[in-house]
Order: structure tokens, then sequence, then C-alpha cells
């Protein structure tokens, strides 16, 4: 979709010809993320400005959002074997009763082969057709929400840096290390990202990719972290013990995608390293969040500034668990680890590189 296509118009006025049906096209377009840079800042704009857009972009929303949470189970494997067996089976039947016809006053219908024939093939085609392309469409809804829930994050995140400074959420924390080993105390990355919900920019259920399902939680006072890895979905940008202002990234760098595929259950994965794509939706691309606040659908993960691979350190393919972005405009996303080390008790890191 084109910025020509799009809202048009500045935030809080109708456009001539943008009607309620161009609105709901352009806010399918956005929620499926089809829309381009241009015209999703202006989708943006005018969501914050118009309530009944934004009524009508949560209705969308909350469609799509039913479609991805609806369960479609795979037929049996055998059904279509089944099927065509009992098929068979009523042919002998039909035989029979030809034989010995059956008069009205039975009321037993006979159904001639022909028509339990077109019957059997309406299920091999429904098993066939129409059980994947409710799948797919599954999968879409789930991509798109998935898209959505980022989308919210990213404006938390804006929201949160203007608010705090030009900063973005970061982790204070004793010392560097974000993967346990050898007994040395280490903190989750993830207390940074957390930050928007202790705050109230971000509600929990955001940070639940729908692909991979996961669990809400309730806030209660003292939490300084999500509670579990299945309360987050996503990885965010490395930010242990680091000031990152927002005004100064370039706009192409990633700040959060879906879940990465090298770090698991606080281990890294060495096996893993040729992988790029996160596994949420089936490791056939991934969702990520730009620091200008577009969220992109990507087959791989080589999308960060100059193609930096967002999951690694640039340069290096060895893991102990304190290594940093090599500069300014390298992505590294972390997920969260379940944590018991101690860390500073306030917002902001202490003895911190400024970014």
């Amino acid at each position: 979709m084109s910025g020509n296509d799009a809202a048009g118009g500045q935030p809080g006025q109708t456009s001539p010809g943008k009607g309620p049906a161009q609105n709901e096209k352009l806010l399918i377009d956005y929620v499926l993320g089809r829309c381009d840079t241009a015209a999703a800042e202006r989708v943006r704009q005018r969501l914050e400005a118009e309530a009944d857009f934004a009524a009508l972009h949560r209705s969308i929303a909350n469609s799509f959002d039913a479609l991805a949470r609806y369960t479609v189970e795979d037929p049996p494997a055998d059904l279509t074997e089944r099927t065509l067996q009992r098929v068979a089976a009523l042919r002998r039947t039909e035989a029979l009763l030809d034989a010995q016809p059956v008069g009205a006053e039975s009321g037993r219908p006979v159904f001639s082969y022909r028509e339990l024939a077109a019957l059997a093939a309406a299920v091999v085609l429904a098993v066939g057709i129409l059980v994947p392309s409710l799948r797919r469409a599954q999968q879409l809804a789930q991509r798109s929400l998935c898209a959505a829930n980022m989308g919210s994050i990213g404006t938390a995140l804006k929201h949160y840096a203007n608010g705090n400074r030009d900063l973005l959420p970061a982790t204070p924390a004793p010392a560097d290390w974000w993967l346990p080993r050898n007994g040395q105390a280490y903190s989750s990355n993830s207390k940074g990202l957390f930050l928007l919900v202790r705050h109230n920019y971000a509600q929990p259920e955001a940070f639940l990719c729908p692909a991979t399902g996961g669990q809400s939680f309730v806030i209660r006072r003292g939490m300084r972290d999500f509670p579990s890895p299945r309360n987050v979905s996503y990885s965010y940008q490395h930010s242990i013990n680091v000031r990152i202002a927002q005004s100064r990234l370039h706009p192409d760098l990633v700040l959060l995608a879906d879940q990465t595929p090298l770090f698991v259950d606080g281990h890294f994965m060495p096996e893993r390293l040729s992988r790029t794509i996160s596994s949420n939706h089936g490791d056939v691309g991934q969702n990520v969040l730009y620091a200008n606040g577009r969220v992109v659908w990507t087959k791989h993960g080589c999308v960060g500034v100059d193609g930096d691979n967002i999951f690694l350190v640039n340069g290096v393919v060895s893991y102990v668990g304190r290594e940093k972005p090599a500069s300014l405009n390298d992505s590294f996303l972390l997920p969260h680890v379940d944590s018991q080390a101690p860390s500073a008790n306030d917002d902001e890191p202490k003895n911190t590189v400024t970014h």
C-alpha cells in the first residue's frame, strides 16, 4: 500500500473520499502490516487524535485476535482412506439393494453411488483445502496481532523515553552478566522492558506473541521483571547497565523481535548459530520492531543496520553471558532469563555506558 493511498490529511481531519469503508480498508491494511512507513505513521497519528478511528481499530484488531486464537485441529491422518472405504462399503450395499429393492413404504432412503461419491469428494475437498486454508488464515491473523503488539510496545518505548530524559528503559544490575554461569550473579535483560509494564506504558498482554500462546499475569507490588519466560514472547535490545538515548538511534536499529533462537532457558545454543529466524511463528518468519517505530515481517535475521544480524554481537560467535553490542548500531536482542540476582532498586542504571 503506498503512502498516497493512506489516511491522507492531518490527524483529526476527514479527507475527501475517506469514509467509513475507506477507513476500514486502511485499518485492515495497517493491522496486517501492509502499509508503508509513511502511511503507517499517518495511521498512528490518527489513532492518537481521532477517537472514532481508534475505536474502529480496536474492533478490527479484536476480530483478528479472535481468529488468531481459534484452534484448527488437524484431521485424522486416515480420514480420507476411511471415507473411501465407507463409500466402497455403501456401493456394495447398493448392489444388494438393487437385487432386493426396498419399497417406498419402508421409509428408508436409498442413496445412489454417485451421491455417495460426491459426498466423499466433498469430505476429501474439505480435508485437503478448507482445513489448510483455515490454518493459513489463523497464521496470518497471529502474525498481524503480533505486529500490532509490537507496534504498541514501540509506542510505549517512545512515550517512556519522552518522559525519562530521552532514555529508553534499561536494566540496572550489580554486574553485566545476563546468563547464569558458575554461580555468578546475573540479571535478566527483560527487566528493562518490564519498566513499560511497571509504569503503565503497556499492558502485560502486549508482550505475548499469539503464535506461542504464553500466559498473562497480574501485576503485583514489588515486581521488577516478568514472572517467567512464558510471560514475554519477545527479545529486547541489550539494556543491562547502559543508557540508550532514543534520539541518537539509527532508524534501522532493531529494538525488539520475536524470541531469539540462540538463547533458550538461560543457555547459549551454539548449534543454532546458523539460525536467524525465531521459532515463534514456526520458523517461517518473524516480526521486528525498528527504532523509528515501524514493524516489519522478515524471513531472516540480518535486517538491522547495514544488514546486521539482530541476534548476534557483530563478529562474536561464542557467548558466556557478558557480551555487549559492538556499537550503537549493533542490535543484540536478548530474552527473559529467570533470575534471583540482586539489583538496584531505582529505574536508572548507575555507572553506565551512554549510547
